[in-house]
């Protein structure tokens, strides 16, 4: 549902609204504006790929969703499904992405965790931060790897 807020504290003729599911070409907009901004001082090149561990009758076991732009790879999303985890699966596909970033250029990675910090150091990742309580008692902790 979305609200109307009070638009006294708005420029003339515009409206604040707040939308609990935006439609999907809210974000796209966005994004394309904000990189038009960034292009104005470094150009904005930014190449996203996939890649998909699917089982004979196309179900997904395991992937990877990145993007990468000025030189750096970041992991938005990694999964393996759980029948093949401990067997080498999340390594191998992590290995491949920054594979896939240094033949696009890039020199280094980084991404966000919560539950999977343990993973991504033993593949050599390194803390720069962390916020805590997020979520819970749990602690989101960013890392980053030299490729």
């Amino acid at each position: 549902m979305i609200r109307f807020m009070d638009i006294d504290t708005w420029p003339e003729g515009t409206a604040l609204t707040v939308a609990e599911d935006p439609e999907p070409g809210f974000r796209a907009e966005l994004a394309r504006q904000i990189h038009a901004f960034h292009g104005q001082t470094v150009p904005y090149d930014a190449r996203r790929f996939g890649l998909a561990l699917r089982d004979a009758e196309g179900r997904l076991l395991g992937g990877v969703s990145a993007v990468t732009s000025w030189g750096w790879l970041f992991i938005e999303a990694a999964w393996v499904d759980a029948a093949l985890r401990g067997q080498g699966t999340g390594r191998r596909l992590m290995q491949r992405a920054e594979a896939q970033a240094r033949d696009w250029g890039c020199h280094a990675a980084w991404l966000d965790t919560f539950q999977a910090e343990g993973f991504y150091l033993a593949l050599g990742y390194e803390r720069f931060g962390v916020l805590e309580g997020f979520p819970g008692a749990q602690q989101r902790a960013f890392l980053r790897k030299r490729l």
